[in-house]
């Protein structure tokens, strides 16, 4: 290969010169506006997408029991009455199934057909895999690759903090989606074909209908009065609170547990526990044995005791009736198992083994805040999220101590952390009595019928994505069912974005005013 000679060299240089004199001369130059991937904009369209699309199948006649379309009543002239809250109640169901809650407006089993259970399922898998992560996994399949900001902010989104690894992290958020749900098949398929004697294709259908609608902590079920008739099935209540517990634990920290060989001795092979899979192990540890234990408590002689009369334990030594006494143990061990599967159940799922309207103040006020701290990061779950509540706790522990690091497990959290967190907790609260004041101008007849508390536990299970109640969602006016709609749509949506929109945002500000005091408290 030659060198260029002079004279080559001189024309290039020329030909330089004359391109920075046309650039000068026309410092405006129209580009083409290169279109990036936006994550917040493709998580709303595609929830409205999914929403949507189940409310026009589920007013169909082929998902309706009655054979009609939704607006039609057989015998009956049209009524524009009739229609419209046809169409909002099944607008209801379809937005709450998309965003996994588990309000209800209409009665799964008995207002819809097969098909219109399958449609509920498939917006419950569909919501629960939050549709973008399906999105982006066949985007990196057929392209294989993404952008790095959508690369990164949805990682970021899902709890990991590497670049680099969602291709893999989606492929492995499906894999551990499947596996878990396909375990909870066959296992309650076990309970309801051979405990409670459901025929074969009923006991499938039940079993994975029931299955996804746990792991993805929707709370749907094709139950009369939800689960309150398996509350006598020990294991069949284990099995669902597994599924929702793992499926709120979030896929990040289940990959860091499994991955994580503890009987390896070469600490290069064995791997670590990551500081985020730490905080929410510890925290949803602490929540499950704390909130179980206090609503077992609060609920000993409510809604988890049996009927008056039964014979004490005293009774059953002195007359040595040991029949009587192994039924009494079973009795409360059963009410201590019912307690904290309950407790597991406010935190993120709406099943309920219990009769809500039985239960007391002090337990419902206790599950109101559980509803609100919610999950954790990545899961299925709604709230604030563990990890949230822990470093609220965290900034306020070293503000008290006067220590201007956030520190724990020896590690110091940044400054921008503890203020997302902050800011996490009061656009949840601000939403959350918004709503409610706006619902208290409104909701009347619900109002008189199940107080104040009713109506916040209503908007407090709605965007939290919980799904209990305390049998006040049939009692919402049109209006108020729109609300609690799009309390279910925000409280979907809604943290996510806010996260996304913090963690992508750079330092636009270069300029720092001087700093003054200011009196606060």
């Amino acid at each position: 290969m030659r060198s260029p000679d002079l004279s080559e060299l001189q024309a290039f240089r020329e030909r330089l010169c004359d391109l920075e004199d046309d650039v000068l001369a026309n410092p405006i130059i129209p580009l083409q506006k290169v279109k990036h991937f936006n994550p917040r904009r493709a998580l709303v369209w595609t929830f409205l997408l999914l929403i949507f699309t189940g409310w026009a199948l589920l007013n169909t006649p082929l998902a309706q029991v009655s054979g009609c379309w939704s607006w039609e009543v057989p015998g009956q002239p049209f009524a524009w009455s009739t229609c419209a809250r046809a169409l909002l109640d099944n607008l209801f169901m379809a937005t709450s199934a998309s965003c996994v809650t588990g309000l209800t407006v209409l009665n799964v089993p008995t207002a819809y057909t097969p098909f219109g259970q399958a449609v509920l399922l498939l917006c419950i898998q569909l919501g629960g895999l939050s549709l973008l992560t399906l999105g982006t996994l066949i985007v990196s399949l057929l392209l294989g690759r993404v952008s790095a900001g959508g690369e990164r902010q949805m990682v970021m989104s899902y709890g990991a903090n590497h670049d680099g690894i969602a291709h893999a992290l989606l492929r492995q958020t499906v894999r551990y989606v499947f596996t878990f749900e396909l375990l909870g098949t066959g296992l309650l398929f076990l309970r309801y074909f051979y405990h409670h004697g459901y025929p074969f294709s009923k006991s499938l259908w039940f079993a994975l209908f029931h299955a996804i609608s746990a792991f993805c902590n929707s709370g749907l079920s094709l139950h009369e009065g939800n689960l309150t008739a398996m509350r006598g099935d020990l294991p069949y209540v284990a099995i669902i609170s597994l599924l929702v517990i793992f499926g709120g634990i979030g896929f990040v920290v289940l990959s860091n547990v499994f991955r994580y060989r503890f009987w390896q001795r070469d600490l290069r092979r064995r791997g670590r526990i990551s500081l985020h899979a730490r905080i929410v192990l510890w925290t949803t540890l602490i929540l499950l044995v704390g909130g179980g234990a206090l609503f077992t408590v609060f609920e000993w002689n409510a809604s988890l005791a049996y009927l008056p009369g039964e014979t004490s334990y005293w009774e059953c030594l002195r007359a040595a009736d040991w029949t009587s006494l192994s039924r009494l143990l079973g009795q409360d061990l059963e009410r201590v198992s019912i307690g904290f599967a309950q407790s597991a159940m406010f935190r993120t799922a709406g099943f309920n083994f219990v009769q809500m309207g039985d239960i007391t103040p002090p337990a419902n006020l206790l599950s109101v805040l559980l509803m609100l701290i919610g999950g954790s990061p990545g899961s299925m779950a709604g709230g604030i999220k563990t990890t949230t509540l822990v470093v609220l706790l965290l900034t306020i522990r070293a503000y008290i101590r006067g220590n201007p690091d956030v520190q724990i497990h020896r590690r110091t959290l940044s400054g921008a952390i503890c203020r997302e967190a902050m800011v996490i907790v009061f656009f949840y609260l601000a939403v959350v009595f918004l709503f409610y004041a706006i619902l208290l101008c409104t909701e009347q007849a619900l109002i008189r019928q199940h107080g104040d508390f009713g109506l916040f536990y209503e908007v407090t299970s709605a965007f939290g994505t919980v799904g209990t109640s305390l049998d006040a969602t049939g009692a919402l006016t049109p209006f108020g069912r729109m609300l609690i709609s799009l309390a279910m749509f925000l409280g979907r949506i809604g943290p996510i974005s806010l996260a996304l929109a913090m963690a992508n945002r750079g330092i636009t500000h270069h300029v720092r005013y001087p700093e003054e005091t200011l009196t606060v408290g």
